[in-house]
């Protein structure tokens, strides 16, 4: 007889897994064994947000997925991350505080998941953020995660947000509250000027709990199954292999990359992949890595005559703004991914934002050291769909379990998307072009204006288009043969095993995934809790 030494044991330690140890830990009489294959996040370079770029693109904190070439985009290939430190996603993404809007989670529902309405999952926002602005009907006033006005405000921001309603747009001052659309100020996972991942909101104040064992650098190769059961995980740590077993669940939350991948390793997934790579079927699940979505972007600059971030790196900037950062959490080093934000309709019919634009006054330069510092003072905004039509797919290679899965993905595989693309880069030229912007506007820096046709459009999108970081999809909720977990988060026909991370969403919200990966956990940590015996 196998002795089951935890109730619970989570494989992840990111976004989603954080909270679950937090909420499920918070039972004295509940054991929890939390397994993250990377390391603890004490670096400078994870606390404090200026450290971003080097966060996410060092191979410490990032598993750096390569995908295959993608021939939408000339045969281009990208990276595609995965947190690999405790917080996942959370400790090296831009920070944006985004939660989508009613009829991205109604969507949810209509496919059959009962209870991701948007009424059913607000709560779940509001109980998992203590807001800055303070608590009302839509955001929270006591949770964990520290939501966060900017702290450092460039007077073009505000520019660029009157711009924007110069150019048709509404204002709106809370875009995760009421109505996402309009244009405003954009908040962070921050918490007096530095990054609050999860692993800082949730799991840092439940370490020292004694029913809480929180095991780094562990690299989990299978999940046990014993009939229809699942049992406990085997996992690598220090060059030894261990097994580890559970008494009432375990709770896959690697990132819609890795879970899927781990899921087909261990045995679930469609039986013909499987069995190419002579692996024990345990269950046909042919969903397993499939509906693989993506939001596809696209970043316009302007050069400007005022002085912008990217020119703060030198040496004597650094000293003063790494003082003020440390003594009042204020500054350039405080600075998000984004600054400012619109959700617009710019096709008539929609019943929703379907074009979301990204500002920040700071432009990088991507080249063979990675990214760099723009030389001159710019902006820039990032315009991206908020729902992707294209999907793509997880698959392995090898059985070997540390080898990368297969990525196959077409980021500008959809007409509708290039043509959503293409209307939001023309929205956004309009929003530079505008009254209140033209005292700061020197010239357009990209794509320039001999762009003007829409297949000059076309071409210069194809040529620049990148990922927004928001893998989602690959193990998605619903109720037909292709979807992989029911409503619950349990993985269809294999008791014990849940499935609680950005993969379970059967549709990308029009958002930055990090917040909604946060709701579902502590939605999950309800749904789990009440599915088990009670621990009274």
């Amino acid at each position: 007889m196998i002795e089951a030494r935890w109730d619970y044991i989570v494989i992840g330690g990111g976004s989603a897994g954080c909270v679950l140890a937090n909420r499920l830990s918070a039972n004295p009489r509940i054991s929890v064994l939390l397994l993250e294959a990377g390391g603890w996040d004490w670096s400078p370079v994870v606390r404090v947000p200026a450290g971003e770029m080097k966060a996410i693109m060092s191979s410490k904190y990032n598993w750096s997925y390569m995908a295959e070439p993608d021939p939408s985009r000339g045969g281009r290939r990208d990276m595609w991350p995965g947190g690999r430190v405790l917080g996942g996603g959370s400790s090296i993404n831009g920070m944006m505080y985004v939660r989508g809007n009613r009829r991205d989670y109604d969507q949810w529902a209509q496919q059959g998941n009962t209870g991701w309405d948007y009424a059913s999952v607000l709560p779940y926002f509001r109980r998992s953020e203590t807001n800055e602005s303070g608590e009302n009907d839509y955001r929270g006033g006591s949770g964990p995660l520290s939501v966060s006005n900017s702290r450092v405000r460039h007077p073009l921001t505000d520019i660029f947000v009157k711009a924007g309603i110069e150019a048709g747009l509404a204002y709106n001052p809370d875009p995760n509250g009421a109505n996402q659309e309009g244009i405003g100020l954009i908040q962070a996972t921050q918490s007096g000027g530095w990054r609050h991942s999860t692993a800082r909101a949730y799991l840092h104040p439940a370490k020292r709990r004694r029913n809480l064992t929180i095991v780094t650098g562990a690299f989990v190769e299978q999940i046990i199954i014993q009939g229809t059961n699942a049992i406990g995980v085997a996992y690598r740590r220090r060059g030894r292999q261990i097994s580890a077993f559970c008494a009432r669940e375990i709770i896959l939350s690697a990132g819609a990359i890795a879970s899927p991948k781990l899921l087909l390793l261990s045995g679930i997934g469609p039986s013909a992949d499987l069995n190419e790579l002579g692996l024990p079927i345990k269950l046909d699940l042919p969903g397993v890595g499939e509906n693989l979505q993506e939001h596809p972007a696209v970043i316009m600059s302007e050069h400007v005559n005022v002085r912008t971030l990217n020119m703060e790196a030198t040496p004597l900037r650094a000293i003063v703004h790494g003082a003020n950062f440390l003594l009042r959490g204020k500054g350039p080093g405080t600075a998000s991914i984004g600054h400012a934000a619109a959700f617009v309709r710019v096709n008539p019919g929609a019943d929703g934002p379907d074009i979301q634009i990204s500002y920040a006054p700071i432009v990088y330069d991507f080249n063979d050291k990675g990214l760099t510092l723009y030389n001159r003072p710019a902006v820039c905004a990032a315009v991206n769909v908020c729902q992707p039509e294209t999907r793509g797919r997880i698959t392995l290679t090898t059985r070997e379990p540390l080898a990368p899965p297969k990525i196959s993905h077409e980021l500008l595989g959809s007409d509708r998307d290039m043509q959503l693309l293409t209307s939001g880069c023309k929205l956004l030229r309009n929003i530079f072009n505008a009254p209140a912007f033209a005292p700061y506007r020197v010239d357009e820096r990209q794509p320039g204006p001999t762009v003007q046709r829409d297949d000059e459009w076309h071409a210069f999108i194809r040529r620049n288009a990148f990922l927004m970081y928001h893998p989602a999809g690959t193990c998605r909720m619903g109720t037909d043969r292709m979807a992989v977990v029911d409503a619950r988060l349990r993985v269809r026909g294999i008791a014990g095993l849940r499935v609680v991370d950005a993969s379970v969403m059967p549709v990308l919200p029009s958002a930055n995934t990090n917040a909604p990966t946060i709701m579902i956990a502590e939605k999950a940590s309800d749904l789990i809790l009440k599915d088990g015996v009670s621990f009274s």
